[in-house]
């Protein structure tokens, strides 16, 4: 009857346009397009008053004729929304201070790669230390189409801080003069240290019993495992190793409950929690760093180097954490105390021997009770972390 000719010829139609469908999708798979292989770039920059790096697109395989390929600065926007994603704190590089070469290149018949194109940093001079920024470029326009979301190559332009100077923290300590009753509800903990020989604890910073971040705990954790213990516990799988620097980090965030150990700016251990907040002044005579002062059961000391010790009032990122590791801005919102620990932040109020509060917070920790200074010992190199 009609109706089942109705049906059979409607149904004719879907395949025939899924079929179609198909092909097009086929088609545009198979059809070659302009990107950039490579997301990002790190620049360090030395002492040089200019710099230079290649840009390079590509074909996503071997076409039959030469492809052109057009670039250009992207707009400051991209950077903004480039920080937004990632949660980066980078500030833009001035478009003026790059010169594009030609402003494009060619990919020759029958290769992938386009020919390379001169990106020049100039003023570099003026940039300064410990400062990240950020320059992305885009594929303008090609001959062939561009592959959206790899379109844009990033440029990160860095000049490292040269921590030449740090504490050597055998027997020396600091207690950090929060007020009785602070609460944290999320928290960062940062140090860089580089440990000269495990004992049985070692102390990096905390409050003992409620939040501290140590190394090992025998016979329960190794001796050479971070740690973050008090009313709640866990620590890392993988060993740190004598007479290297490490950057590490523990961050809770209260909302979501996530907490995470961190090695250099990667995830080294990660739990979940439910702990409304930390009073850091409670117990054991408050917040330490480097030793758990007048400690019933044992003081608990670090046999090593420390620098750039760090506590926040929020929980810092993965990325926030991995790309201020050397040092971070002292007006960074939630830093509650920051001790550079380079010699030139002791002082002494009175007879009184205190480390300053680089944050500006007035949290200049009291360094071994006040009755000496702390232990600066020169480097032959900089602090580095790999």
């Amino acid at each position: 009857d009609m109706n089942k000719y109705l049906l059979k010829y409607i149904a004719f139609c879907f395949i025939v346009m899924l079929l179609g469908s198909c092909n097009d999708s086929e088609s545009d798979l198979l059809e070659p397009k302009v990107y950039f292989e490579n997301k990002e770039y790190v620049i360090e920059v030395t002492d040089a008053e200019a710099m230079t790096h290649d840009l390079q697109a590509r074909v996503s395989f071997l076409y039959s004729s030469s492809v052109e390929v057009f670039y250009e600065v992207a707009d400051p926007s991209i950077v903004a929304a480039y920080n937004k994603k990632y949660g980066t704190e980078y500030e833009t590089f001035e478009a003026s201070n790059v010169k594009l070469g030609s402003g494009s290149s060619v990919v020759p018949d029958g290769q992938v790669y386009a020919e390379q194109v001169s990106l020049q940093f100039s003023n570099l001079k003026s940039i300064e230390e410990g400062k990240s920024y950020l320059l992305p470029v885009r594929i303008k326009s090609a001959s062939l189409p561009i592959i959206e979301g790899r379109d844009i190559v990033y440029f990160v332009v860095t000049k490292p801080v040269r921590i030449m100077k740090v504490a050597k923290v055998y027997s020396n300590y600091i207690k950090v003069p929060l007020v009785p009753g602070t609460l944290f509800s999320s928290i960062t903990y940062e140090a860089l240290i580089n440990v000269d020989w495990f004992g049985n604890n070692n102390t990096v910073m905390g409050c003992e019993g409620k939040l501290i971040f140590r190394i090992g705990d025998t016979p329960l954790v190794a001796a050479n495992h971070l740690q973050i213990a008090g009313n709640k516990e866990f620590s890392v799988s993988q060993g740190l190793e004598e007479q290297k620097w490490y950057h590490v980090a523990f961050s809770y965030d209260q909302p979501t409950g996530k907490a995470v150990i961190y090695i250099n700016g990667e995830k080294a251990s990660e739990a979940t929690w439910d702990t409304p907040n930390f009073d850091l002044t409670a117990n054991a005579g408050g917040f330490f760093i480097g030793k758990v002062a007048g400690f019933m059961w044992g003081e608990r000391p670090f046999y090593g180097q420390m620098s750039e010790v760090r506590l926040w009032n929020i929980s810092r990122t993965e990325n926030q954490i991995k790309q201020n590791m050397i040092t971070v801005d002292p007006k960074s919102e939630g830093l509650a105390a920051y001790y550079k620990l380079n010699g030139t932040d002791q002082f002494q109020d009175g007879d009184t021997w205190k480390v300053k509060d680089a944050s500006g917070h007035g949290m200049d920790g009291l360094v071994n009770g006040g009755r000496s200074a702390l232990n600066i010992i020169d480097l032959d190199e900089p602090v580095t972390i790999k």
